[in-house]
């Protein structure tokens, strides 16, 4: 997009706020404050954003309307404003709701009645939703690499991607695998060697000469940091074409087979089954960090849409879409009073899926500047430094530090998917935007106070330091991280503000910008949510299904929107490949854009009856006009 279309963004010029002053934590990320305002809110629309007509500290705040689609303008800037509403509604305390819903006192909206943890998955790869309990605390679990059919990815010696599945339920401990000579034999145990090969016996203890599967070696892309480094990325499509294997462990040595029961031989330090990210301990640096956790939710619109579609799992291809307008959620409003749900106090915002990311607030030095729950979480016996078991769970206080907000909207099936996070994360790699002189390149610079990152580091980034390794029957073993030793990782933040390099990418990112300093700047002094900032919003073209990364023309906004808390080791910017939400969440559906980009969609149970009431204010019967706060 041209600049000059971006400074004609919502008109605004007569209410134009001078820079905002952007508060910083010591040492952490900011916000420049001179980029031009070409993405604001006016007073008068934000002051009408929250409940009370005016701006109060971290008062509560309506969502947006989602019925009207945010871009009918055809300019990106709208749909930024949607995902700073959406933020600070999900982050306002829940008094609109009642009773109060799980989270502490005062709850977020996040975690009040009208939100729905999604739980894990079963033995039969289902999910339920939770329901938020009064003065609960939520139930959170470890944030492990997410690939794109969320099945852990790794990369073999010579530098394909694999999607590594678990073996199969009642499958054979011992597997067939191929031989050389064409032949198969049942696999009884392996041996790692010196030089990390791997030798394999049948079931009577004779060695046996497998077939490996044949790949040709890749180079992988890199990008250059300041200093001279050069990262290796993944970029999407590799992630698109990754090959699938089953894994299996003989006795702590893991086995990966392909379809054809070849071995696929994976890098050393890759044999877990997903990257786990540890920050740093700010408070008491001698001692390991916090892990972090991890947590979906969803509204009772996506939840009463997803109840009304029955029990069975809803597969890619599916016709099935999310809600994109009044009449659409009308009709979910009819369907929750005819089976007694209980009344959708905020229908105007269609469905919410959000995916947020927190660590101990004991660890932070400053608890009081984030958003906080209280939540229960795994524990693990850290003794030996090299592989933590996991030996219980505790409640503990934690603090967010990242957030998704994904939403449909008018036209917009395939969902609006913005992200945030907290100034004291990690450091950006360089990046431009304008200001009244022209376009300013800010450099890289690692020095400061960092979550994640140990000040002035010079990398290697975004390593894999931890991997999480699921329980095992055989032989059994409880869950458990293993590392060289297991230790936090420094990230840094390759495609800021959900762009690379370039005159376009300084044109968008001046207006992300601009919608922080705006939604910070207006915000009341000590509002909480001043510490978080958005670092783009990502949506397709027309609403289109999203295309394979690969061919990205349909992306629009922030098309290489990655957060260094949840896309950590898959961020991957190159000069023609980036990756963004949709490099996951695809759907193989026609149009319009169906409900599979949403992963969990499918697998989730329907809510059990009996439905019970929650909610103390009334909502608007079946078929009446929506009513918006």
């Amino acid at each position: 997009m041209s600049l000059s279309r971006t400074k004609a963004c919502l008109g605004l010029a007569a209410t134009t706020l001078a820079a905002a002053l952007v508060l910083r934590p010591a040492g952490a990320q900011t916000v420049p404050a001179d980029a031009l305002p070409t993405c604001i809110f006016s007073p008068a629309a934000f002051a009408a954003m929250f409940e009370s007509g005016t701006v109060t500290l971290n008062g509560a705040v309506r969502p947006a309307d989602s019925t009207v689609n945010p871009g009918a303008s055809g300019l990106p800037c709208p749909f930024f404003l949607w995902g700073d509403q959406m933020y600070l509604w999900l982050t306002s305390p829940a008094t609109e709701y009642a009773p109060a819903g799980g989270g502490g006192t005062p709850p977020l909206t996040l975690f009040s009645p009208a939100f729905y943890t999604v739980g894990p998955e079963d033995s039969n790869g289902r999910r339920n939703f939770v329901r938020n309990v009064p003065n609960a605390p939520v139930r959170m679990r470890l944030r492990t690499l997410k690939p794109p059919l969320m099945l852990p990815l790794l990369r073999a010696r010579t530098g394909q991607l694999v999607e590594v599945a678990p073996a199969p339920a009642g499958a054979a401990a011992a597997p067939t695998i191929r031989l050389r000579s064409g032949n198969t034999a049942r696999l009884g145990s392996v041996r790692r060697t010196i030089g990390d090969t791997i030798r394999f016996f049948d079931t009577r203890g004779r060695p046996l000469q497998v077939r490996r599967a044949v790949l040709p070696r890749l180079r992988r892309p890199t990008v250059q940091l300041a200093g001279g480094e050069r990262l290796g990325v993944i970029d999407a499509a590799a992630a698109h074409q990754a090959i699938p294997v089953r894994r299996f462990t003989f006795h702590g040595v893991s086995v990966y087979l392909d379809r054809n029961n070849d071995v696929v031989d994976v890098e050393e330090g890759q044999a877990g089954t997903g990257g786990v990210l540890i920050a740093q301990n700010l408070v008491q640096p001698s001692q390991a960090g916090s892990l972090v956790y991890y947590l979906i939710a969803v509204n009772d619109v996506y939840a009463y849409h997803r109840t009304m579609q029955g029990p069975a799992p809803i597969t890619d291809p599916t016709t099935v879409i999310f809600p994109q307008s009044v009449a659409d959620v009308e009709a979910v409003m009819a369907y929750a009073n005819s089976v007694g749900l209980p009344p959708i106090p905020d229908p105007q915002a269609l469905a919410i899926e959000t995916k947020s990311s927190w660590v101990e607030a004991s660890t932070v030095p400053n608890p009081e500047d984030y958003v906080q729950i209280r939540a229960v979480v795994p524990t693990f016996d850290r003794s030996n430094p090299n592989r933590w078991v996991q030996n219980g769970e505790q409640s503990v206080a934690l603090v967010m530090v990242g957030l998704h907000v994904v939403g449909s909207t008018a036209g917009h099936g395939e969902m609006v998917w913005a992200s945030f996070e907290h100034f004291g994360n990690a450091p950006n790699v360089a990046y431009s935007y304008n200001n009244a002189s022209g376009t300013v390149t800010v450099g890289q610079d690692t020095t400061g106070t960092w979550l994640f990152t140990p000040n002035g580091s010079q990398g290697p980034f975004n390593p894999q330091n931890a991997t999480w390794n699921p329980a095992t029957a055989n032989p059994p073993n409880p869950p458990y991280i293993s590392g060289s030793p297991v230790a936090p990782s420094p990230v840094l933040r390759l495609a800021p503000w959900g762009s690379m390099l370039g005159a376009v990418s300084a044109a968008m990112n001046t207006e992300i910008i601009a919608v922080n300093n705006s939604r910070i700047g207006q915000l009341a002094p000590g509002d909480v949510r001043r510490n978080y900032f958005q670092l783009g919003a990502v949506w397709t073209d027309g609403g289109v299904p999203p295309a394979p990364q690969s061919d990205p023309a349909n992306l629009v906004g922030t098309t290489q929107l990655a957060n260094g808390t949840m896309e950590t080791f898959v961020q991957g910017p190159t000069a023609t490949v980036g990756t963004s939400c949709f490099s996951c969440h695809q759907s193989a559906t026609a149009l319009p854009a169906s409900v599979a980009v949403s992963h969990v969609y499918g697998v989730l149970n329907p809510l059990p009856p009996p439905f019970r009431s929650r909610a103390r204010r009334p909502a608007p019967g079946a078929g009446a006009p929506i009513r918006r706060r």
